[in-house]
């Protein structure tokens, strides 16, 4: 993925879809504790947070990621999978 490439998906996320990196770090960090999140690093394997107003907090990817279009669709399937593990968590 381009440097350019990166910002933009990183902006995105930041800009439209908070929520999802709260539940990305609720669900696959296991970190019930976390209510705000930004996207400060996207690399091949991982997602790297700042949550809570400061920590940072990485959290590993489903699939790894090489250009944006896999970033699209590992970041969708995964909040998509985190909502899942919420939902079952909260219902079991």
């Amino acid at each position: 993925m381009t440097e350019a490439e990166l910002k933009r998906v990183i902006g995105h996320m930041n800009d439209d879809h908070r929520d999802a990196l709260v539940l990305y770090a609720q669900a696959f960090a296991k970190r019930g504790d976390v209510v705000e999140a930004t996207m400060l690093d996207l690399t091949r394997d991982q997602i790297v947070l700042e949550v809570n107003g400061g920590e940072r907090l990485a959290v590993d990817l489903t699939s790894p990621v090489e250009t944006a279009e896999d970033a699209h669709h590992t970041l969708v399937e995964m909040v998509g999978q985190a909502r899942k593990r919420i939902n079952d968590a909260i219902s079991g």
